[in-house]
């Protein structure tokens, strides 16, 4: 399995550009210092949430790909099959 890096400046610039060429194709008047400072803030944090939901799809699918190749080693025979029943509970 590959892995995956992210870098979250290039990401944010990736998001930065396209928000500023989409803003550029709008009829408004030429963005201010607050107006691009607001949309480097935004992308910041676009990038930083990106990032997240990336490695949670990552985690999530390399997790998947490992229980994929225990099912396979069981039913080849390579392993035993793990109990998964619950133990029983002594009440005092």
């Amino acid at each position: 399995m590959e892995k995956i890096k992210v870098s979250k400046k290039a990401l944010k610039s990736l998001l930065s550009d396209s928000m500023n060429t989409a803003i550029g194709n709008l009829e408004l008047p030429k963005p201010t210092k607050k107006v691009k400072k607001l949309l480097d803030r935004s992308s910041k944090k676009l990038a930083s949430e990106f990032v997240r939901i990336m490695k949670k799809e990552h985690s999530k699918s390399k997790k998947a790909e490992k229980d994929l190749a225990y099912v396979d080693d069981v039913l080849k025979g390579k392993k035993s099959k793990k109990n998964r029943k619950l133990q029983p509970v002594e009440t005092v």
